[in-house]
């Protein structure tokens, strides 16, 4: 086969890949195209970057990457960008969010956001101002704020009074904090649209302040590359060969190019993948993919700084990384996986690769690879007028569902149990649609209703969500799989059906009613608290919570801790709702999964939940987030009631969980006022000879059934440390165990550590005058707190 490309010098041959990073990758694709100059390279992400690349051509006149520095912003303006919503920026993004937020209050540089969506996002729920907006609304709101800053014509349909007051605070706010403000338009708006982001941020100084540009990070696909020009060629006939690298264009194209019906056209089809999925099927050949975890690979993070992926296990299957397959398609057959590898950092290295190839492993990245500040000139863009919408339509909007992405990751039931942010939804997505919406189609939450596109049509449940825009409705993508795997097929509908390539993440369409409805597992209204002030709130005018002068009276007596006494703090001002913690604790803590049935039931096993909280006007509600793990409270109510003492209180202040004591009465669970107690209902162990034991934790039990299990403040890091100080004959020092939750946390919302340490985080964090007590009026003392959420929302004008 080979041979035949290089006679025809690659004609007919074609490469369909992801967004590619990886600087082996891009090497060998060069290669590729330079010894086959016939060949081309396709790429194709169904949740990419198209739309933000066409934009910065249109403001530069060039390719370039934006960057955003939050940590130097005072004022963030964002109109539909979720810039601490999932993706590739969350950590960078949130960690740089935080610190202009915690102790700084509303009148010490602490940053104001205002935000305008059409769909709740984190970033809407965290934000000073938000304004709920439709879709179709977005384009005319840019085009207004950018003319109130002198950078473009005003829009024709002037915004409403809502809209106006918005766009004029938010203007006054930017143009206050020149230099120190920072304008974000959404990378899924048109490309058109985005462009007052780069001009507004020029005439304000932003520039190498609170955004900067870069050469771009990632492959950049030559003119003619896109899979719209892929779907075309091989219409044409002009595809002989076509080798798909990890992606999966039959499931997530969108549908005007019916590639299902198109590939069978092109004679040799390969893929290379992790799973046989639904392209997988429909070509001649499949190749299993090595996994990221057992593979040599590098890739450039957001910054651009190169890292050099290792294995973390041999490869479980006979499988092959994607560099050994182009290593193959140039006619080497390199048994060593990290061979090609190795030649792309020999060659950048130099005559010193040994030592420099060694360090890099060591410290994870590359040195001195960080993407470097470009000095570019934006230029105006015309932004066209929007289509007038039929009073009769709606506006769809389609969203990368937050666990699953864009279904790549819908065969992972840690990921399908894992409830979403701010719907708590598992194992299914919804049609969302506003309580206005709903009110006027007379729907309750499960309803079935269909949402149309031209002439494509897609059904599934609704789903009311608070605060979102009246006419707007959402489609969540990475569902309706049919060759994922036993887990992922067959759950929910696919949003890809009704997808339109000219513009993939807006349409006007159709809803209507349909019979049935569907049970929804929703974990929102599970374990709920009786009391009062979950979430509590200052503000600049009352920036401390009243203290309590002195503990309740208690019938027990005091525990002594003459070593450690470990305490966690929870910062809800910097609680951004993002669920790592959730995912970190899993995998932590060979947490089970049990499936959407039992999830309904209410036995769904995570330790740590995050509760989300509204208040305020049910179309434009203020958000709160509450991450809730074990209290480990030093007066535990469930210690008292168990019989057989299987949970008891340990000399350094955590609430332990003996597994082979425990008998299931339950008792524990029934006393637990924060009701963070998890029953196994079932033997949710894997067989001896399971592959699945490779996932788990050595240093934390895997329970069987009728065995209680909860939050242990991540115990095995505990004797971790204590082990390695012991070896030392020193103490455990300040701040040296971090809990998993901790750990992941983008924001540092959570800290942990040692109460008896004055130099310890978190008894810094408990002399905040934030600091509170959960259900404090039940006297359980416990060890996990919380620091309250400052209130920086204006006060609402009358409509």
């Amino acid at each position: 086969m080979r041979a035949d490309w290089t006679a025809r010098r690659g004609e007919g041959l074609r490469i369909l890949t992801g967004d590619v990073t990886s600087p082996t990758l891009m090497r060998q694709l060069d290669r590729l195209r330079t010894e086959l100059p016939g060949a081309r390279v396709h790429v194709f992400e169904p949740v990419g970057r198209a739309q933000r690349d066409a934009a910065m051509r249109l403001a530069f006149g060039r390719d370039v990457d934006a960057h955003y520095r939050l940590e130097n912003c005072e004022v963030l303006v964002a109109i539909d960008d979720d810039v601490l919503g999932v993706g590739p920026h969350q950590v960078a993004h949130g960690r740089a969010w935080a610190q202009r937020h915690g102790e700084l209050n509303p009148r010490q540089g602490r940053m104001t956001m205002h935000v305008a969506e059409s769909v709740p996002s984190l970033t809407g729920a965290v934000a000073s101002r938000r304004l709920s907006c439709d879709a179709s609304r977005l384009a005319v709101l840019a085009q207004a704020l950018a003319a109130e800053l002198g950078v473009s014509a005003a829009p024709a349909d002037v915004p409403n009074e809502s809209e106006r007051r918005w766009v004029s605070a938010a203007a006054a706010d930017l143009r206050a904090h020149g230099g120190h403000s920072l304008l974000a338009i959404g990378a899924n708006l048109p490309a058109p649209v985005q462009t007052p982001a780069p001009l507004v941020n020029d005439r304000l100084g932003n520039g190498g302040a609170t955004v900067w540009y870069s050469d771009p990070i990632g492959l950049r696909p030559a003119e003619g590359s896109s899979l719209a020009d892929l779907a075309h060629d091989i219409a044409a006939g002009a595809v002989d060969t076509l080798v798909v690298i990890d992606c999966n264009p039959v499931y997530a194209a969108p549908r005007d190019f019916a590639f299902a019906e198109l590939l069978p056209q092109v004679r040799e089809r390969i893929h290379l993948g992790l799973y046989r999925d639904e392209t997988a099927r429909a070509c001649r050949w499949h190749l299993p993919l090595a996994h990221a975890l057992e593979s040599w690979s590098d890739g450039r993070a957001v910054d651009g700084s190169a890292c050099i992926i290792q294995p973390l296990v041999a490869p479980l299957y006979s499988s092959r990384t994607a560099h050994q397959l182009l290593a193959m398609l140039l006619g080497t057959v390199d048994p060593a996986a990290e061979g090609p590898v190795r030649q792309t950092w020999a060659n950048a290295f130099g005559g010193d690769f040994d030592a420099r190839w060694r360090q890099s492993l060591h410290q994870g990245f590359v040195a001195d690879t960080a993407a470097q500040p470009i000095s570019v000139m934006p230029r105006g863009v015309d932004i066209p007028s929007s289509r007038p919408r039929d009073a009769q339509e709606v506006d769809i909007v389609f969203r990368p569902d937050p666990s699953v992405w864009d279904g790549r990751f819908a065969n992972v039931a840690w990921l399908q149990e894992l409830p979403k942010p701010l719907t708590k939804l598992t194992w299914d997505n919804a049609i969302a649609v506003s309580p206005k919406m709903a009110e006027q189609m007379r729907l309750a939450n499960g309803d079935m209703i269909e949402a149309a596109v031209g002439d494509r049509r897609v059904s599934g449940p609704a789903w009311i969500m608070p605060g979102q825009a009246p006419n707007t409705v959402v489609l969540s993508l990475g569902y309706g799989r049919t060759a994922a795997g036993t887990i992922a097929d067959g759950l929910g509908y696919s949003a890809y059906a009704v997808r339109e390539e000219a513009n993939p993440w807006f349409a006007a369409g159709r809803l209507r009613r349909v019979a049935g409805s569907q049970l929804l597992a929703t974990t929102q209204m599970h374990h709920r608290l009786e009391g009062f002030d979950f979430v509590r709130e200052v503000s600049a005018d009352h920036p401390s919570l009243p203290q309590e002068a002195q503990p309740q009276p208690s019938l027990y007596s005091a525990w002594p801790y003459r070593g450690e006494a470990w305490a966690m703090v929870i910062d809800l001002d910097l609680c951004i709702g993002c669920n790592a913690c959730i995912s970190a604790c899993t995998a932590e803590n060979n947490v089970a999964v049990v499936g959407k049935e039992q999830v309904a039931m209410g036995r769904e096993m995570q330790w740590l939940r995050v509760d989300r909280y509204q208040s305020g006007d049910v179309d434009d509600p203020r958000f709160y987030f509450q991450p809730v793990p074990c209290m480990h409270c030093e007066k535990a109510p469930c210690e008292m009631g168990c019989p057989v003492h299987a949970t008891v209180h340990s000399p350094d202040g955590i609430n332990q969980m003996v597994y082979n004591r425990c008998i299931g009465t339950r008792t524990c669970s029934s006393y637990c006022p924060y009701k963070v107690r998890r029953f196994n209902w079932f033997d949710y162990r894997a067989p001896a000879d399971s592959s699945i034991h490779a996932a788990h934790n050595p240093d934390v039990t895997v329970r069987s059934r009728g065995v209680m299990e909860k939050c242990t403040y991540c115990t095995q890091r505990i004797q971790a440390a204590r082990v390695a100080a012991d070896k030392e004959n020193r103490r455990i020092r300040a701040d040296e165990v971090v809990t998993a939750c901790q750990q992941a946390c983008p924001t540092t919302a959570i800290v942990f550590g040692d109460l008896n340490d004055p130099e310890s985080a978190v008894l810094k964090r408990r002399k905040s005058g934030r600091h509170y007590v959960l259900l404090e009026e039940l006297g359980t003392r416990p060890r996990t707190t919380y620091l309250a959420r400052w209130n920086d929302e204006p006060e609402k004008e009358p409509t």
